[in-house]
């Protein structure tokens, strides 16, 4: 699992929508949080469409550039 301190605003991460059981989507990370939702920490992240999604850490399948 990626940590918080292996990614920042400005990353490219790869992210596996659905709760992690969808498709993956290539991002850039707008935002890190400790509690992005349900207390966990996560991203917000917008994709080469334009689109803000949010993401747990654990959905991340891979950063690409830190």
């Amino acid at each position: 699992m990626v940590k918080m301190t292996q990614v920042r605003s400005g990353s490219i991460v790869l992210v596996r929508g659905g709760f992690g059981s969808g498709t993956t989507m290539r991002g850039t990370v707008d935002s890190v949080e400790a509690g992005i939702m349900n207390g966990q920490p996560g991203i917000a992240y917008v994709t080469d469409k334009g689109k803000l999604y949010w993401a747990y850490l654990e959905q991340i399948v891979t950063v690409e550039k830190f």
